[in-house]
């Protein structure tokens, strides 16, 4: 029987930039199960508690130490080789009770090309009702309700290379994906690049679009994450790829969006090649037909492209 360990945030197991020398706050077994609470992204441990207040900060946040997203990690799967596969199955999202966004409050060249001034921001802060799964405005000159699809928007592990590595951007390796589709119910496959693999988790999104346009997604604590991690030898990726309700999906990360688009389309022929046991040169045909790209994100430099070919398309 797989063991179940618990994860809640502290100085102890919270952490900024990806490091493969960072010691593991967790040690499982391969095929055990995590229950992870998250902050959200900002390293912020309450809402504002009135309109133009700020929202109450980790005590212990350290900006230089600290730098990126908050992660709760890593956890350390024991005897995990490099070369193999992290199969992260997402088996509950409870997302806390309350949230935010802003529009334009980075700047950037696309708060220029939409005419947004840098930076002053448009924060919007939301309550959750997770009976309803809808999120509600506060403080806003408006009142908005949309309904909320939770998943981590980062998941991931640090690369084979030394010194510290940013929060921000995707790797082949994991880290800040944004893929919306990665809801409870899916699996990630990660490609493990150091010993023990040193998973990592955070970046709680309520709900995002495709391409997360403004920056953040409606960002938010997680109430309760369980996963369950587990060691595959038997596969060998060089890039993510997910099993999701949408259907099976590979990804693509690069700065040219072009590009990201490539990688994702060509890690989805190989995979429909080695589905169906067809040549590739097939497998890209029926690709035009039935495989749909979508931009996972185009905020973190390192823009995301994710191809989704749903089930039953191919009979």
């Amino acid at each position: 029987m797989p063991k179940i360990h618990s994860l809640k945030p502290s100085r102890e197991t919270l952490h900024g930039p990806f490091d493969r020398s960072r010691e593991p706050v967790l040690s499982i077994d391969s095929g055990d199960i995590v229950y992870a609470q998250t902050l959200d992204a900002g390293w912020n441990i309450g809402p504002k508690k009135e309109p133009g207040g700020k929202r109450e900060k980790f005590p212990e946040f350290d900006r230089e130490r600290d730098a990126g997203h908050s992660l709760v990690g890593p956890i350390e799967i024991k005897g995990a080789q490099p070369g193999n596969t992290l199969e992260v199955k997402i088996n509950e999202i409870i997302p806390g009770d309350w949230g935010w966004t802003v529009g334009g409050g980075f700047p950037s060249l696309q708060n220029q090309k939409m005419g947004i001034a840098d930076p002053p921001e448009k924060e919007l802060d939301f309550k959750m009702n997770r009976d309803k799964m809808t999120a509600s405005s506060q403080f806003g000159d408006f009142d908005y309700e949309i309904a909320i699809r939770p998943f981590m928007g980062l998941m991931g592990m640090p690369p084979d290379e030394p010194g510290e590595h940013s929060t921000v951007p995707p790797r082949y390796c994991g880290g800040n994906i944004d893929c919306k589709e990665l809801v409870a119910g899916s699996t990630l496959y990660l490609p493990i690049a150091v010993e023990g693999g040193l998973f990592s988790l955070g970046d709680g999104h309520a709900v995002q679009g495709d391409g997360e346009v403004a920056g953040p997604a409606l960002e938010c604590p997680m109430e309760r994450v369980s996963l369950t991690l587990t060691e595959r030898d038997d596969l060998k990726l060089s890039m993510p790829r997910a099993k999701t309700p949408a259907g099976w999906i590979t990804f693509g990360f690069h700065e040219d969006l072009n590009e990201a688009m490539w990688t994702a389309l060509g890690g989805m022929t190989d995979f429909m090649a080695e589905l169906y046991g067809i040549p590739r040169k097939e497998a890209y045909a029926l690709a035009s037909l039935t495989v749909d790209l979508h931009v996972s994100q185009i905020v973190n430099g390192v823009k995301g492209v994710h191809a989704i070919l749903p089930y039953g398309a191919i009979k």
